[in-house]
């Protein structure tokens, strides 16, 4: 009997050391499991979605400026490639003529307005007829055409600059004879300036006249205002035409060139990360891991946009407005995991 109580003690002593031993062991991994991670909290920013498109820049006005006249051009004032103020004379096509001839429609100006007082005067009298008062008032209005006529020719051998511009080209020199409709200057307007892009049936919405664009054209970036916005589609290519309208004042950005435009359309809050702390998961899902109740949390995201230096993102399930996210030792855990951290240095 004695035996048999001191056997039961033993094998009572051993379960409980056993036990005991175990309850260490499960210690001693939930300790090994524990692992330290690095973490900084981020903050929900405001994020400006942008939509992206190529162009080029194209001048506001071009004009080539026409003789309206027949003569030999005695003066002339430019030179291409300059800038000239609006009312600044080009050329002098020679005058004589058009003087001589205004000078004598004047003068037949003046008689035929004689002929028609004393015409007038005698019809009021009762001895001039209606037909021959009209006869007299249609010879003055005849003469006054005449006249008038002759005065815009004059006027005509003076060629101005319509318009604040550049010559671009000239085709004309000194000494040349010109007749009715031809080419004397081309001139450009380049204040302001216009940026022309093509836009998809899928984005034509997202764009309305006035909105803000960033322009970017070598290497300069400029702020300009949607100022067109096509509302008929290209019967080709199905894009929408849109025009960028930058301010130009000192004619730096030049027609034709290649520029990069980005037009904000939407507002909403998200997170900036880097791309390094991009993961995916075993079912291949884009996500970020952060700390959620001191356990290691895998949160599927939406990326928004790539900036180069990182990316836009937001979460697809949680809607936190600030995370702790895991920025070093990422790769050591999963999702589940029970662990530690610090936050980076310097960073709260």
């Amino acid at each position: 009997m004695k035996i048999l109580i001191t056997s039961f003690f033993l094998l009572l002593t051993s379960i409980l050391l056993l036990l005991k031993d175990d309850n260490n062991k499960d210690e001693l991994i939930v300790k090994e499991e524990k692992k330290e991670v690095v973490v900084k909290k981020l903050i929900k920013e405001k994020f400006v979605k942008n939509l992206n498109f190529s162009g080029f820049t194209e001048a506001s006005r071009i004009v080539i400026l026409k003789s309206q006249i027949e003569g030999k051009i005695s003066s002339k004032f430019f030179e291409k490639g300059k800038p000239y103020k609006a009312g600044t004379q080009l050329i002098l096509i020679d005058p004589e003529d058009k003087i001589a001839k205004l000078k004598e429609m004047e003068a037949l100006l003046n008689q035929r307005k004689k002929e028609y007082e004393v015409a007038e005067n005698l019809f009021k009298k009762g001895f001039r007829s209606e037909v021959k008062l009209s006869e007299s008032r249609t010879n003055f209005e005849k003469a006054l055409a005449l006249y008038e006529k002759s005065q815009v020719k004059l006027n005509n051998t003076k060629i101005f600059v319509p318009f604040d511009s550049i010559v671009e080209d000239s085709y004309v020199e000194l000494g040349d004879y010109l007749k009715n409709g031809d080419p004397i200057a081309k001139v450009v307007d380049l204040d302001p300036i216009f940026i022309t892009i093509n836009i998809t049936e899928n984005e034509i919405d997202q764009i309305k006249k006035d909105q803000v664009a960033s322009v970017k054209i070598s290497d300069n970036l400029y702020e300009g205002k949607v100022n067109y916005v096509s509302r008929t589609a290209d019967k080709l290519t199905r894009n929408f035409k849109v025009q960028i309208k930058l301010s130009n004042e000192n004619n730096d950005i030049i027609s034709g060139l290649s520029s990069e435009i980005k037009i904000g359309t939407k507002t909403e809050s998200a997170f900036f990360i880097s791309s390094s702390l991009i993961s995916l998961d075993a079912q291949g899902i884009l996500g970020i891991k952060v700390i959620l109740n001191e356990k290691v949390s895998f949160l599927p995201i939406e990326v928004l946009s790539d900036v180069g230096n990182g990316y836009w993102i937001k979460l697809k399930k949680n809607f936190a407005e600030d995370i702790l996210i895991i920025t070093q030792g990422s790769e050591y855990v999963t999702d589940g995991d029970l662990i530690s951290f610090k936050f980076e240095e310097n960073v709260q």
